[in-house]
């Protein structure tokens, strides 16, 4: 018979909630998996931390991600720094900090963990599971984070560094280049390109159609490209990167 994946284990804690059922859970299988898969080594309770939300931590009494998550968002920051430095030497400050920006973002971390399906490892509460909390990007951004502070504790940065890479560049190919910026920074950079040419801001309006919006983007007073989507926040972003890819400003 199978092993059952870790969340149908936790299932049998929350019901029972006996320390044989917190133990299998901390040291399940799947964890050891993960490591195999990527040729990490640590013990298996430690690569749970990384993986243990609060909300569990606090119902069952075991050691959270924080701190890692901490440890593990400046060792991404150095990665990353030492890497655009060496690939755009020439390159301003304030543009390689954008782009920095750009990869360490919340939606971009929460990308990388969707690709990793590390929700799949991450223990938390009852009443949160149920929520599905772990899925949310918030909470895959931060375990990655935490992920990668314990690997480095383990391993060091060069080990933690070229994993880093092979994810990034599974998950989000381009990312290194400048283009992911443009995707990213969208709405400030058409902002930036309108005031130099027009000395104006463009400007966005929306109009409820059913459930979503109708997201018009203008610019000097003329419509540059409208579209259906499901927040307006979404819509604008998603229009200024049309705009700029079709280089009509």
């Amino acid at each position: 018979m199978s092993q059952p994946r870790l969340h149908q284990k936790l299932f049998e804690l929350f019901e029972n909630k006996e320390s044989i059922l917190l133990k299998e859970c901390l040291t399940h299988p799947d964890f050891q998996a993960f490591m195999n898969k990527f040729a990490i080594k640590l013990p298996c309770e430690e690569l749970a931390q990384a993986f243990t939300h609060t909300s569990f931590s606090h119902e069952y009494g075991v050691a959270h991600q924080e701190q890692l998550e901490f440890l593990g968002d400046s060792v991404l920051q150095l990665i990353l720094t030492e890497e655009l430095y060496r690939r755009y030497p020439q390159e301003k400050e304030g543009r390689l900090s954008k782009l920095r920006s750009a990869i360490v973002n919340e939606k971009s971390l929460a990308t990388l963990a969707h690709k990793l399906e590390l929700s799949e490892l991450i223990l938390v509460g009852k009443g949160e599971f149920k929520k599905g909390l772990y899925q949310q990007e918030m909470v895959l951004a931060d375990t990655f984070e935490a992920l990668l502070g314990q690997i480095y504790r383990h391993h060091g940065l060069e080990f933690t560094k070229n994993l880093f890479f092979q994810w990034l560049s599974s998950a989000l190919p381009g990312a290194l280049s400048w283009d992911f910026l443009l995707d990213y920074d969208a709405k400030s950079t058409l902002q930036e390109r309108s005031l130099a040419k027009y000395k104006k801001l463009p400007h966005y309006t929306a109009e409820p159609e059913g459930e979503k919006f109708r997201v018009k983007l203008w610019i000097n007073e003329e419509m540059m490209a409208s579209g259906v989507f499901s927040s307006k926040k979404s819509g604008e972003k998603e229009l200024a990167q049309e705009v700029l890819k079709k280089k009509i400003i």
